[in-house]
């Protein structure tokens, strides 16, 4: 059941209230809430065969979501002492859910797209004892990092570190452009943090910056609602001058600090499309400088790209038929090999298409590099 409900008023009222620049949205694609968005918060028991499929991320009903076990029955106590005892979540379709989904043991799962990376864990009780649960900060799946290379995690040395530092709001945000709905978490955080005169201080900020990124140098005076103010240390109430820098959204979810800036595919489409008018992409020679002007999502594929000796994509490449009609836009393509990488499902006769994920399982450290470096 759909919840249809009128938000006209709440807009307009977040449009004087909020400060200009805050992610807060209540476009059809954005958080548009359903009964099911309320029951991820809390974790709502899954089959199989509720999931989506089709993706390496997973996902339920257009929602990014994560997978746990809810019974934590005989390591209950030793979660809550050091919840690196505890049962690992899942991000991503490793090969421990496949082996889970080979021993029918998967309807134990839990799907959830709580942001601030609690579980709910039970321990059912026996002999007398009475149930309990408890919320603990389960760890992540190393597996399920390998799988994505999230963050260079096909090193193992890489994998560690990025184990003992992952934030679920990063990954969410990492990943915003490849799904329909956000997060319902988002809504509770809005200006959390913002002086009260934060509006025209980012008005006027970016203004004085022509709407330009700072980092990028897209120009967005077209689109001011792309354009943020990044605090660089964090703090949004400090409002120095030299701690404000004019990004663009995507840009700005790049940033350190930058954990809880989701944007969405649209919004990803728009700077892309600007970045391609205004010759940007054409200046991208470096692995670096593709890394910097591409979508998050597709990084782990890239990273695995380099390492086994392709030379750098070209970032948004239109690809025509034989009309001169553009039939396809690629995040990252290779001209010369006719292949590239996708957010979406995408036909385009003669090219190879990959998806999030897919250029990691087939080129990834048990495969062999397939070019060398020889060829872009």
């Amino acid at each position: 059941m759909k919840l249809n409900l009128d938000f006209s008023e709440l807009v307009r009222l977040a449009k004087i209230m909020l400060p200009e620049g805050v992610n807060f949205s209540l476009g059809s694609s954005g958080f548009d809430f359903e009964p099911l968005d309320i029951e991820l918060e809390s974790g709502k028991e899954i089959s199989l065969a509720d999931l989506d499929s089709g993706s390496h991320l997973i996902s339920l009903q257009g929602r990014q979501v994560l997978l746990y076990i809810r019974d934590h029955a005989g390591r209950f106590d030793a979660a809550l002492m050091n919840p690196r005892d505890g049962k690992r979540f899942h991000v991503a379709w490793c090969k421990t859910l496949e082996e889970m989904r080979q021993k029918n043991r998967f309807e134990r799962y839990h799907a959830t797209n709580r942001l601030d990376g609690l579980f709910t864990i039970e321990d059912p009780g026996n002999h007398g004892s009475e149930p309990r649960s408890a919320d603990v900060a389960l760890k992540v799946c190393m597996n399920c990092l390998s799988k994505l290379n999230y963050r260079g995690s096909e090193d193992k040395s890489v994998r560690h570190k990025v184990f003992d530092k992952f934030s679920l709001k990063e990954f969410f945000t990492d990943y915003s452009t490849c799904f329909k709905h956000m997060p319902k978490g988002l809504m509770s955080e809005g200006a959390t943090g913002y002086t009260s005169d934060w509006k025209e201080v980012s008005a006027k900020t970016r203004a004085a910056a022509s709407y330009i990124c700072s980092v990028c140098h897209v120009d967005l005076s077209s689109h001011h609602h792309l354009c943020d103010v990044h605090h660089l240390n964090g703090v949004k109430s400090d409002n120095r001058s030299e701690n404000l820098q004019v990004v663009c959204k995507d840009c700005h979810r790049k940033q350190p600090f930058h954990e809880g800036v989701f944007i969405s595919s649209e919004a990803m489409a728009k700077i892309q499309n600007l970045r391609s008018l205004q010759g940007i992409f054409a200046t991208s020679s470096s692995w670096q400088e593709v890394l910097d002007l591409t979508d998050t999502a597709i990084h782990g594929d890239l990273l695995t790209m380099q390492k086994v000796g392709y030379l750098p994509p070209i970032p948004g490449l239109d690809i025509q038929n034989a009309q001169h009609e553009v039939i396809a836009t690629l995040e990252a393509p290779w001209p010369y090999q006719r292949m590239g990488i996708s957010l979406y499902p995408q036909v385009c006769p003669g090219w190879k298409i990959y998806g999030i994920g897919e250029l990691v399982a087939q080129y990834g450290p048990s495969t062999a590099g397939p070019y060398n470096g020889k060829y872009r």
